[in-house]
């Protein structure tokens, strides 16, 4: 059961200008805004496009069917280009303005991690986000998925040279073995960031992250 939702309103734009003085690295890497309670990422797609994703708390909006994806209407688009103007830099605010159509995504924070990677006696394998859902924090989600696929097919290639359900059990159990403190690691690290970076509670004590007065050794935190 999920426990709590982000916005996730996010827009895609062609542009050419780069914004030297702001983001001079753009195009080679992903560019990090924090304000309060709130967080927005900026990076380059193919074809100079720009795309930029805001992270904002939110209550839990009624969804068309079973997509997470919904449009916003003009007021929203207003209230957020107004909402840009007061929280972010003039660059990142014109972008926000320049969209012609943004949306929403809706993500919610993960459960526990997965008590299992293989299931029905050896039948059956989670790999990708069927063996770790998680929030997008932590940029590691399709990378993970990857070592997945290569960690299975080895351990398959190692025991499973003849069909035998003993030979697959054992491959599944290794690849477990191997994988799940691993991707559980990754989910509570990235629900941990998504807090962090939203300035929600994190821990017993009620420790809440503030971009306005953190410190040096907070911020690390966010490494």
């Amino acid at each position: 059961m999920a426990r709590r939702l982000r916005l996730h309103r996010q827009g895609e734009l062609h542009h050419h200008v780069r914004h030297p003085q702001a983001y001079p690295e753009l195009g080679n890497c992903l560019y990090f805004d924090l304000a309060y309670k709130t967080h927005a990422v900026l990076y380059e797609l193919p074809n100079n496009r720009l795309n930029w994703i805001w992270y904002i708390n939110g209550a839990e909006p009624v969804l068309p069917g079973s997509s997470v994806t919904m449009k916003v209407s003009d007021a929203m688009v207003e209230e957020m280009r107004e909402e840009a103007k007061r929280v972010w830099g003039p660059e990142l605010a014109r972008l926000m303005r320049e969209t012609v159509e943004p949306f929403v995504n809706v993500i919610y924070d993960a459960g526990e991690p997965t008590p299992r990677l293989s299931w029905a006696g050896g039948r059956v394998a989670l790999v990708g986000d069927a063996a770790h859902a998680t929030t997008p924090h932590g940029l590691r989600s399709t990378n993970m998925s990857v070592v997945d696929a290569r960690v299975l097919g080895r351990c398959l290639a190692r025991y499973c040279r003849e069909p035998c359900a003993r030979s697959r059990a054992r491959a599944l159990a290794e690849y477990e073995a191997a994988r799940l403190p691993v991707v559980a690691a990754q989910v509570l690290h990235a629900r941990r960031l998504g807090r962090l970076k939203q300035g929600l509670v994190v821990g017993s004590h009620g420790e809440v992250f503030d971009a306005r007065t953190a410190t040096e050794e907070e911020v690390s935190q966010l490494r």
